[in-house]
Formats: structure tokens, sequence, C-alpha cells
């Protein structure tokens, strides 16, 4: 079997439905372990669980670490949801201790074919990561992180929680959306990881983890009814970034990445997607309106070029 966990709020469960489905037509045996991170996640969830899934609550997760509970008065939201994620691995760890093998995923990650090529790939490792493969037009992310967190691996192993209770303990110390002493959230922290521990694989299938800051890496094309990557099948897409700023209308940030929403990445990776978040918020709130917030010239500058590239690049998609 293979167990994944993941953890979101009500924000994030039209997103955790479409990676629930998307599992459920992409692997035969697997258990989704969900950590609720509000109260009405948690009912929805008891009302109506998702298929192969186990829910535990935000409250069995501060129980479980008390010190999350000053931890979220003294971070921001985003921030305390970084230090979770190593946290709630633990406390899966914990409460089912038979299992053999630990993923943990982002809840805006979504499958398209099977990931047992990558499981094959970690076989006889402790740790398994992926690296953001940064097209160079994204150069300047290097910084936050060789590897992205949206994907681990952990084995019930010396090595693989050694690893994880390290990452859990940084997290705890540290976790802040800023550079500060080559340290960034949650997950600059894995660049020291294969320096620091055997049996780390880094994990090469290009179908795994395509995202905004890659995909201009490759060639799409959809053949058989499968969507291709340079002719490899797309395991999953991690949708970072994408947000619903009205009614219908999705920004999906590709323009950061001077990406056009349109051909193959429109018609076969956003718009199916889109098309299910919509159908599954039945009354949940996505809405995210933009801020403005300029704390220094520097800053001002980044987001008037970030918003003329939206001008030459378009990235929303309007359902209608």
């Amino acid at each position: 079997m293979r167990s994944f966990c993941t953890y979101f709020d009500i924000n994030y469960f039209p997103y955790a439905k479409a990676l629930s489905l998307s599992l459920e037509q992409n692997l035969n045996n697997y258990k989704l372990y969900i950590v609720c991170m509000d109260d009405e996640v948690e009912k929805k969830l008891n009302k109506n669980p998702f298929p192969n899934s186990s829910i535990l609550s935000h409250n069995e997760l501060i129980k479980f670490r008390p010190i999350l509970k000053e931890i979220m008065l003294n971070r921001s939201k985003v921030e305390y949801f970084f230090t979770c994620s190593a946290q709630i691995c633990e406390l899966i760890f914990t409460k089912f201790p038979k299992i053999e093998l630990l993923t943990y995923i982002d809840s805006d990650i979504y499958f398209f074919d099977s990931p047992e090529p990558i499981f094959n790939e970690i076989k006889g490792y402790s740790v398994g990561i992926i690296e953001h493969k940064f097209h160079w037009t994204g150069f300047y992310k290097k910084k936050y992180g060789r590897f992205n967190v949206g994907w681990i691996n952990f084995r019930n192993d010396k090595i693989g929680r050694s690893c994880l209770s390290d990452w859990a303990t940084n997290c705890i110390e540290w976790c802040y959306q800023r550079l500060e002493d080559n340290k960034y959230a949650d997950q600059k922290y894995l660049d020291d990881w294969p320096k620091k521990y055997p049996k780390i694989k880094i994990i090469k299938n290009i179908g795994a983890n395509l995202a905004i800051w890659n995909i201009k890496n490759y060639k799409l094309t959809f053949k058989e009814n499968k969507i291709l990557v340079n002719n490899y099948p797309i395991i999953f897409y991690h949708f970072a970034g994408l947000k619903q700023v009205d009614n219908k209308i999705f920004k999906t940030e590709l323009s950061s990445a001077y990406i056009n929403l349109k051909g193959p990445i429109l018609d076969y990776i956003y718009m199916p997607y889109i098309k299910k978040l919509i159908y599954f918020q039945k009354g949940s709130i996505i809405i995210s309106k933009k801020e403005y917030k300029f704390s220094n010239f520097v800053s001002l500058i980044l987001d008037f070029f970030k918003e003329l590239r939206s001008i030459f690049f378009y990235d929303k998609i309007e359902i209608k």
C-alpha cells in the first residue's frame, strides 16, 4: 500500500478533492492521511470523507506538538503552515507506526498518471526529493531552494526518521517566508540533505513535479489520451500559484515564467483541472484578492515588471 499525507484549510478544499480524485484514478492501493487545518474542513470530511482517507484534526497535531500553539501566534498563516509540514509527517508515523514509506504531497498536486515509476526509482533509498529544475528565465528563484517540498518520501527506517526529525526540529526553530542565513521557509533546509544523509535519492523522472517554474524546459504533446512531456507521461503537475480571482476567473501565474496560456498546457493541464475545482467548490470560498504591499523600492519595481509581464503573457482562465 502507498501511504500519502497532506494538509489544508477550507480555502484549499477543492484542490485537495481534486488531488484525492487523481489518486483514485491512478492508484489501486493507497491511503491518504489528511490533517484538517480548520474546523470547517474537518466537518466536511467527517460527513463525506475522501476515498481511502484517514482524517486527523488540527487539535491532534497541537496535542502531538504543543509548541505549535505558540508558533501559530508568532508566525504568519503561511509560515505556520510551512512549519507544520514536517510535524504532520512525524505525527502520522507516530500514530501509524506500521507505515513503511510515507510520501508527503502538497494539496495542490494533481496526478495525471500512476506514480509507481517514482516509487520504483526510490527503492532502496530512505528519502526521496525532487529538484525544482528551474528554467533559465527563473534563475533568480534558485536562492529559495534547489528542491521543492511538494513531494517528499520518508522511509520508516533510521535514516528516513532521522532526516524527518531534524527537519521538524529545524522548522520549529526557524521557518519564515524570507531569506535569512541561507534559510527559506521549510524548503531550503532540503539543500543540505544529499550531503548530510546517506541513501537520499534525487528523483529524476521528468514527469514528476511539473510546475510553472520548470514547464518551459519541456515540450508538451497529447497522444493516446495522455499528456506527455518530452514524450514521457506527466505523472503529476504542481499547480502552485493558481488562484481564483473572481467567480469563475483563475490566475495561473504562468506570466511570471514568461509562458502564454495556450495550446496543450491550457487544453490538457489547466482547463481540465480548473473545471474540477469549480465543480468541487460547492460553497467553498477560494477567492483570493490581490494585496499590494511595497516594503521598499525594489519590491515596487519587481511588482511593476510582474504586471508588465502579464500584459504580454496571458495567464488568466475564465470559465463560462
